[in-house]
């Protein structure tokens, strides 16, 4: 059953590849697209970037984009003094992150190729690795059933969202022995070890570790412009559309001094986020200073009242949490799931977020412990108005959110040391 299932599986990815394939090709920086082309087809001889000159055995590690980059962070340096890293993104901005975190360290970055068994095999042969890694819910059939049949296959810092499980339930009679083809299976809660085994996992082989999201390290920058652009200053990061608009609507409706800064999640928005804030000011006919972050050289040439910065560049996000005064958490107001709250968190900041953040289970211990404030789009600016008025509030929320943070904090030190245990 699972030879017939692979088969059609990889018919439909084929079929599903020849209709995205000139989208994912050109989308991408002339620059860039004949190395996306070939690693994606699994060809890497040819460029001596790849060439096998150490003498470490090499894990294979795939982390699907940024947020995955960011907290493997921990795990890949320390697994780097025993082996060569081989780290597979999917998306460009993954790339670009994975480049500069372990431009220092024995790891070499990839895009993961396509999941079929020509590209999978010629991959596997070229790099020879000793384990494959997958973080967090990365289930691609072909990589997983050629991958275990070499050598073994982990899941770490593992999660199905309620949306994914769904999914992958009604796929359950091949979703099965595909999970029995995995080693162990990492899990950050005990909710996604729950739906793992109902998905046919061995019970036996899943493991709560923790988040390997709260031992992120993030490194202290400071901005030549930051005590030029006036205060407070608010946060929304990693924004998804329209939280951008809903966001700006609300920050020059309460008529505030201060700067809002906003970093869109994902880069081809920047343009469009921009004209939305452009339009939005002009509408008001208010005196509220605009400008990008690439435009900012070392301070501001004006001293505003009020402003409002885009950020236009990524891999900063979580090095500038730690100027804000109040934090919005970014697709957590539409029905996207969230993003990462920890590295507010991780400076001690307040933060708000929206109803969606069942991409982060976590949260429930945070509006408990009353370490963030949860309100829907309409509440929002009453929230944010509580929060610039109340200094004492906004230090209370922070400190407990950065407790929490420590608390929970270890999940990397522990899978690593089961994973010694088996590698």
């Amino acid at each position: 059953m699972q030879t017939a299932f692979l088969v059609i599986y990889t018919l439909l990815y084929l079929i599903g590849l020849i209709f995205l394939f000139p989208f994912e090709y050109f989308k991408r920086p002339p620059n860039i697209r004949k190395r996306w082309l070939l690693e994606k087809m699994g060809f890497f001889a040819k460029s001596s970037s790849y060439s096998n000159t150490d003498s470490k055995p090499k894990i294979w590690i795939h982390a699907v984009s940024v947020g995955e980059v960011l907290a493997i962070s921990s795990f890949v340096k320390a697994l780097s003094k025993d082996y060569e890293i081989i780290i597979s993104t999917i998306t460009d901005t993954g790339q670009r992150v994975a480049f500069e975190r372990f431009k220092n360290y024995p790891v070499k970055i990839i895009y993961l190729p396509f999941d079929t068994p020509c590209a999978i095999r010629r991959t596997i042969n070229f790099f020879k690795p000793k384990a494959l890694i997958l973080v967090e819910t990365e289930l691609w059939p072909n990589l997983i059933f050629f991958s275990s049949k070499k050598f073994p296959v982990f899941i770490v810092n593992g999660r199905l969202s309620e949306k994914s499980y769904k999914g992958y339930k009604k796929l359950k009679i091949f979703i099965k022995p595909l999970l029995r083809k995995i080693h162990s299976i990492y899990v950050q809660e005990e909710t996604y070890k729950d739906r793992f085994i109902n998905l046919g996992a061995e019970k036996e082989r899943i493991y709560t570790t923790g988040n390997m999201k709260f031992d992120i390290e993030i490194k202290e920058i400071t901005f030549e412009w930051e005590n030029s652009i006036p205060k407070p200053i608010i946060l929304a990061g990693s924004t998804h559309e329209p939280e951008e608009e809903i966001i700006t609507d609300i920050f020059i409706k309460l008529n505030i001094n201060g700067t809002l800064i906003i970093t869109p999640r994902h880069p081809e928005r920047f343009e469009r986020v921009e004209n939305v804030i452009k339009n939005k000011i002009t509408l008001s006919q208010r005196e509220i200073y605009f400008s990008k972050l690439s435009e900012i050289k070392t301070s501001l040439n004006i001293k505003p009242s009020t402003m409002i910065l885009l950020v236009d560049r990524m891999g900063i996000l979580s090095s500038l949490y730690r100027m804000c005064d109040i934090a919005i958490i970014g697709g957590s107001f539409i029905p996207h799931g969230g993003q990462n709250p920890l590295e507010p968190a991780y400076w001690k900041k307040s933060f708000i977020c929206g109803p969606h953040m069942n991409n982060f289970p976590f949260i429930e211990e945070f509006i408990k412990e009353q370490a963030c404030i949860m309100t829907e789009k309409e509440l929002l600016d009453k929230r944010i108005l509580e929060l610039i008025n109340n200094n004492s509030l906004r230090n209370s929320i922070g400190l407990k959110a950065y407790e929490i943070f420590k608390k929970k904090s270890g999940a990397t030190e522990r899978t690593l040391n089961h994973l010694k245990a088996i590698l």
